[in-house]
């Protein structure tokens, strides 16, 4: 399984595990989100992929964030506190931590994959 098809399905579960914390049906979910019922129930079940204008339409239905979405469980920790320690650097400092981050995740994934 490569690493978009794990996005997939975080995000297909997570927008399930949503879903059910709202107390909302697929049916409800897509007339929220302007969408078809089939469309949810594909995405739900990662037997279908969605444009940005579907994610963007389930975020707001949800009443979430697109990163909260592409979170594995307790992120939001991590991301306060990231937050948190980048809210004084410049922008050149936040780019550079980021660029930093995404080298060092691409070479994790280069290890593990090996």
């Amino acid at each position: 399984m490569d690493n978009r098809e794990n996005l997939y399905r975080m995000i297909a579960g997570n927008i399930r595990k949503e879903r059910e914390r709202l107390h909302i049906t697929q049916a409800e979910l897509a007339e929220k989100a302007d969408i078809s019922v089939d469309t949810v129930k594909g995405i739900e079940h990662c037997r279908r992929s969605m444009s940005l204008d579907t994610y963007l339409g389930i975020v707001q239905a949800l009443e979430t964030t697109p990163a909260a979405l592409m979170s594995r469980e307790h992120q939001e920790k991590y991301m306060e506190r990231f937050c948190f320690m980048m809210g004084q650097r410049s922008r050149g400092e936040v780019e550079f931590v980021l660029h930093m981050v995404e080298q060092l995740l691409k070479g994790q994934d280069c290890y593990l994959n090996e």
